[in-house]
């Protein structure tokens, strides 16, 4: 098995391409702002949303499952998802696209169904994880992992591919659990380690809030985790499979009394997000379940925004939803996931998830029409909260930051009948520097990922680099997402 010699290498490419980009500065820290009036933190929904895979194939019969994983390539997106040809039957399948919108299921000879190979299944039939190329893999047979509950009970398994197609499942299981979701799993260089965000359970909440997320780092994946069941969570119907988590591990995200009572969190879809690597961001589903379809374990989804610099403590912001579901009737109307991973083309962000007809547990409905599809959800870069203007005019201060670029750049949306300005503030002093006061700057009028700030005696920041400044912004009815000094 050959040794990958040259990842060490890479990782520090990697790490020198992120120190040579800008620092862009997001709004997703509410203390970030220190002084403000007539403003507020929003969170955006995506600017689109479209429909870019259906069920056409016999191991779609049934649906295209909760949970997708998509990794960009040198251009190529990779996209891997899960279908269902019954209740009983599950797989893992793979579709490939340039442009995000047209993907080809391609015959990849892997995995039989139904006497034949010509299918774009990779032989796995664990639904509960996500498809990640590990930076820190020790052998070409290692670079991608997919950590999942094998399906029905069996723990929860680390499987290896050299190419995330060909998968080979460890012999002991990461943890003596079963997962029940779509787990995520990632690298944190922060760190030096894995982490994991899985499901964990309460099933005595008294108020109903059964799902939430909890959180484990090990700085190793090939070999079991020192995690020991503490007899709570048997399944409730079948005690013979194993444990879901209870308290095990602390928990890093819920509902609380500000959520509806019977509503949980179900998927989380967290990674650092690429343009500040900072921010750890997540996109959870958000489950409220009721009397639907007969049954108490049933309901609609929605996804909300959650930001979060050391996995631990997230913010919610006002909690509005993220991706709301479909009209009634629609391929999204009573279900949305966004799945794991996240593409950055120009200035859009691309991300993938699934929407459905039906509710979660409507699996009569299911029978009768098959469900679930897969979306492209299109956003700005930087877009998922903004500071945002009143009509009637605002004005923020930021904490301070370092002038680190000879221009400043704003992501920022004024329409047409807002503007925007911008001063300097010295860290130190709290006085205005001269030059550089929001009195002298050309207001900004524009809707742009980078708009230059200018200042009315022409004069440029090279003189202050280095410096730390409070950054003010005066303006109304505008969107401000970010801004980054280059």
């Amino acid at each position: 098995m050959k040794r990958l010699r040259c990842l060490p290498f890479a990782a520090l490419a990697l790490s020198a391409a992120a120190a040579a980009a800008p620092t862009r500065h997001l709004f997703l820290d509410p203390a970030f702002v220190s002084i403000a009036a007539g403003v507020a933190l929003t969170v955006n929904p995506p600017l689109r949303s479209e429909v870019v895979i259906r069920r056409d194939r016999p191991w779609e019969s049934f649906m295209i499952t909760f949970y997708t994983s998509v990794i960009d390539e040198g251009g190529k997106l990779r996209l891997w998802y899960d279908t269902r040809e019954s209740t009983a039957i599950a797989h893992l399948a793979y579709a490939d696209s340039t442009d995000g919108v047209n993907w080809v299921k391609p015959a990849l000879g892997i995995a039989e169904h139904a006497g034949s190979t010509a299918n774009n299944l990779v032989g796995l039939a664990s639904l509960e994880g996500n498809v990640f190329r590990d930076p820190h893999a020790q052998t070409e047979a290692e670079r991608y992992v997919y950590v999942s509950t094998v399906f029905r009970g069996g723990g929860i398994y680390r499987h290896t591919s050299p190419d995330g197609l060909r998968w080979k499942r460890d012999p002991r299981p990461l943890l003596p659990f079963e997962g029940d979701t779509q787990n995520i799993t990632l690298w944190d260089e922060t760190l030096g380690s894995y982490v994991l965000f899985l499901r964990a359970w309460d099933r005595q909440h008294p108020r109903n809030q059964w799902r939430r997320v909890v959180r484990f780092a090990t700085p190793r994946l090939d070999q079991p985790l020192p995690l020991v069941p503490n007899g709570r969570g048997s399944h409730p119907s079948d005690p013979k499979r194993d444990p879901f988590l209870t308290t095990e591990l602390p928990v890093v995200f819920a509902c609380d009394e500000r959520d509806p009572a019977d509503t949980d969190v179900y998927t989380s879809a967290i990674l650092r997000y690429p343009l500040a690597p900072e921010w750890l961001v997540g996109f959870p589903a958000f489950y409220r379940h009721g009397n639907f379809s007969g049954q108490r374990n049933d309901g609609r989804t929605e996804v909300q925004f959650i930001a979060s610099r050391d996995g631990l403590k997230w913010e919610r912001y006002a909690r509005e939803p993220y991706l709301r579901p479909g009209l009634a009737g629609s391929d999204s109307g009573n279900m949305v996931y966004i799945g794991a991973g996240m593409v950055i083309r120009g200035d859009e962000i691309w991300q993938f998830g699934t929407g459905y007809r039906t509710t979660h547990g409507d699996t009569k409905g299911r029978q009768a029409k098959a469900d679930g599809a897969v979306f492209r959800h299109v956003h700005r870069i930087d877009g998922f909260v903004s500071l945002d203007f009143d009509a009637a005019g605002g004005r923020a201060t930021t904490a301070p930051v370092t002038i680190s670029g000879a221009t400043l750049r704003l992501n920022l949306d004024t329409g047409a009948l807002g503007e925007l300005r911008v001063g300097l503030i010295d860290a130190k002093s709290g006085a205005a520097i001269a030059g550089f006061a929001a009195a002298e700057c050309e207001p900004l009028q524009i809707n742009s990922t980078g708009a230059v700030v200018t200042w009315k005696e022409g004069a440029g920041l090279g003189t202050l680099r280095g410096r730390d400044v409070r950054v003010e912004f005066s303006g109304a009815r505008t969107k401000l997402y970010s801004f980054r000094f280059e």
